[in-house]
């Protein structure tokens, strides 16, 4: 996870940033998560079933994910909060 006390990387200015908040309830503090997907053996490069993490963030007031941080491969194939 990022420290939130290290600086933005350089040429980014914090001002020129906008504001991320939960489509649901309005909130602007999000944690980070996965979606945990099932690899099938058949297709997995270590030839055995195994998980593969999808990073993303989650609402820490209502735990709802925002559409935009869900990977468009997943998109209606998970239920969000």
């Amino acid at each position: 996870m990022n420290n939130p006390n290290q600086p933005l990387p350089s040429g980014i200015d914090i001002k020129q940033t906008s504001e991320v908040t939960c489509t649901t309830c309005g909130n602007n503090v999000f944690a980070q998560g996965v979606f945990l997907r099932r690899v099938s053996a058949l297709v997995s490069p270590q030839g055995r079933d195994g998980y593969l993490p999808v990073p993303t963030f989650y609402c820490t007031s209502c735990g709802a994910v925002n559409d935009e941080f869900v990977p468009a491969e997943l998109k209606n194939k998970i239920q969000l909060t």
